[in-house]
């Protein structure tokens, strides 16, 4: 710009011999002159004087309003600038004053709709031809505006030529105000136009946009990513208004409100590319700690929480950043609010990967660790328990090369911290989860051979157990992944020392009564018919559960019956008749489970041939229920094709 006014200036001088001074009127005076709030033709009769006071007069409404615009006064605005022509001084003076005028339209761009700003923009006009030389500015400057009388007066003085801005010169011919979706469109024809907004709404040094810039630029790139299909071009061109208005020291809660919807917005449309997630993630997490730590707003504080949260879980990340995580881990008072968000959104794909970020680094960093077990003891996260054990034991795993490992060192412990606080808040997932491991084929493979036994290294001193059941060994041999053992461990359970345990309300009864409780679905008969042979059953696992697991293993025996041939019956009948014994016995004078007893029996009453052991058990057991149906008749029923078949079973 300041080159082209160095050439201007040499062919206007070179065109005025007279080498008129620009303070002094020409020899002939014009018909019209450029003018914002005079007619052309009135403003040739207007001296620059009368302009400058014009303008200064505006100056100082806008001083009360903004001290900013004092800065000012002695530079555009000073009388000594009524001597200066700009296409006469050098190269440096022009630069001078471009920043001037840039920063003055700048700041001016919160203010175009008063009439004190645009009396200033006359002299600008008038003295400095900002219309010419500033043009694009000009236009930045006007265009939040773009609905309004002034920026078509200000459209109308521009000389558009061949630049980007040639679009508006529908607005000169017109007269009319632009509406906002012809510009969003040129953006999306050009996007140069859409670059330009963004870069005008973006701080530069110690000026920030206004609220009016700011809103029209959101507003803008907001309808543009609408419209379009968007690409690595198109980020790039908002990438830096959206990083100016992420930055924690940002002034102006409009550009930070503005710059996280078009983040949750790009994040809907469109799988941003690595480092563009990574530096959108740090960002974003500067300014939830900042908002967290520095902020009353509440509602502040889980708006730029729910676009971090969302930003997450619609860019599928894996693994937060170390540094964001960092970040998110120091800000006050997190728990409470995610706490408060689990309650009103859906962010549990948020919280898996926030609580596999922590776990990755809790063996090695005091911050992560701490968060871990703050969220596992304040967060709801039944759901992720298996994730989180799962993932735990596989790193403790992989660690356990080192023999030394989990006898001496810290991670060793920590590991342990983590199990005891799931085991607090989470005890029968914990052993669902203990199960799942388990069973798992890698824990089985000849490489991981001694994987039972670290694993029981892992977790021993979570619980303090003590007397017949004091080796933690009996909570994971009931879940190992060989049958005999699992078997073998409920024919030597210490029934004895569990009621004793029940009766001192201990939570070791409630991990034993878990454990045994799975067993009943166990995948194999055997070990089912170990658990139904032990002795007060019914006292050991709770009367609504028991008869849901007994119910379970009745229905499946006997579809067993049903799928096999007649010479492998004897094992899932004997555990049918044993859960139809432990359903009588238990619950035959318990008159409120009477009627799911009697449903629990009413399907096996009609003999088959491949179930009449069973079906026979059925009808005897059913004459001590207290059930009408089954007091009044207990008849088998014989359907008349297995007639033939009966009488060849019995002769």
């Amino acid at each position: 710009m300041a080159a082209g006014a160095s050439i201007s200036a040499q062919l206007h001088a070179l065109k005025s011999l007279s080498n008129v001074h620009a303070d002094s009127e020409p020899l002939k005076k014009p018909f019209t002159r450029p003018s914002l709030i005079f007619d052309p033709k009135a403003a040739a009769d207007v001296d620059l004087d009368t302009i400058l006071n014009i303008s200064l007069s505006g100056l100082e409404v806008l001083i009360d309003k903004e001290e900013r615009f004092r800065n000012y006064s002695n530079d555009l605005f000073s009388y000594k600038s009524k001597e200066l022509d700009r296409e006469l001084v050098g190269i440096e003076d022009n630069v001078g004053i471009n920043a001037s005028i840039s920063s003055y339209l700048r700041l001016l761009s919160g203010y175009l709709e008063l009439s004190s700003a645009v009396n200033t923009l006359e002299y600008l006009i008038r003295r400095y031809k900002v219309h010419v030389y500033n043009a694009e500015e000009l236009i930045l400057c006007a265009l939040p505006y773009h609905e309004t009388h002034v920026f078509v007066q200000i459209v109308q003085l521009i000389n558009t030529g061949n630049s980007r801005w040639k679009f508006l010169d529908g607005v000169k011919a017109s007269g009319a105000p632009l509406p906002r979706h012809v510009i969003v469109q040129q953006c999306i024809r050009d996007m140069g136009v859409l670059e330009a907004i963004c870069n005008y709404a973006a701080p530069v040094k110690k000026i920030h946009p206004s609220k009016v810039v700011t809103g029209f630029c959101t507003a803008v790139v907001f309808e543009v990513l609408r419209l379009v299909t968007i690409d690595s071009d198109v980020v790039k061109r908002i990438l830096p208004y959206l990083n100016s208005g992420l930055q924690p020291g940002a002034k102006g809660s409009n550009q930070k409100a503005g710059a996280l919807i078009i983040v949750t917005l790009l994040a809907q449309k469109v799988a941003l590319a690595p480092n563009v997630v990574k530096s959108l993630t740090r960002s974003i997490a500067d300014i939830v700690r900042a908002d967290a730590n520095e902020s009353a707003d509440l509602q502040c504080v889980r708006m730029s929480f729910m676009t971090l949260i969302n930003f997450i879980q619609l860019q599928s990340v894996l693994i937060i950043p170390r540094k964001s995580l960092d970040v998110l881990s120091g800000i006050r008072d997190i728990m409470g609010i995610l706490l408060g968000l689990t309650k009103d959104y859906n962010i549990d794909k948020f919280l898996a990967v926030f609580l596999d970020s922590l776990l990755e680094h809790s063996f090695s960093d005091d911050l992560c660790h701490s968060t871990l077990l703050s969220m596992i003891e304040t967060i709801p996260m039944k759901g992720h328990v298996n994730h989180i054990v799962s993932k735990l034991l596989n790193m403790c795993m992989r660690i356990s090369l080192d023999k030394n490992y989990l006898a001496s060192s810290e991670s060793g412990s920590r590991a342990r911290k983590i199990l005891a606080s799931i085991h607090k808040q989470y005890q029968f997932e914990l052993g669902g989860a203990m199960h799942r491991v388990l069973k798992d084929a890698k824990m089985k493979s000849k490489k991981d051979s001694s994987s039972y036994d670290v694993l029981c290294k892992i977790f021993n001193g979570i619980l303090d157990l003590s007397n017949g059941i004091s080796d933690l060994k009996i909570l994971f041999a009931l879940e190992h992944p060989e049958v005999e053992v699992r078997r073998s461990v409920l024919s030597c359970l210490d029934v004895d020392s569990i009621m004793t345990e029940k009766a001192a309300g201990s939570k070791k009864f409630v991990a034993i009564q878990d454990a045994i409780l799975r067993q009943l679905y166990d995948d194999d008969l055997n070990v089912v018919l170990a658990v139904l042979n032990l002795k007060s059953l019914s006292e050991i696992i709770s009367s609504s559960l028991l008869i849901e697991a007994l119910q379970h293993v009745i229905q499946r025996c006997n579809d067993i019956l049903l799928s096999s041939s007649l010479n492998n019956t004897s094992q899932p009948c004997d555990a049918a008749v044993l859960c139809l014994q432990q359903l009588i016995m238990s619950f035959k004078d318990l008159e409120e489970y009477s009627s799911r007893l009697a449903m629990a029996i009413f399907p096996l009453i009609l003999i088959r041939p491949k179930t009449w052991r069973l079906n026979l058990k059925a009808l005897e057991l059913a004459k001590v229920l207290k059930w009408s149906l089954f007091r009044e008749s207990c008849q088998p029923f014989w359907p008349r094709e297995e007639i033939r078949t009966w009488t060849d079973i019995f002769g």
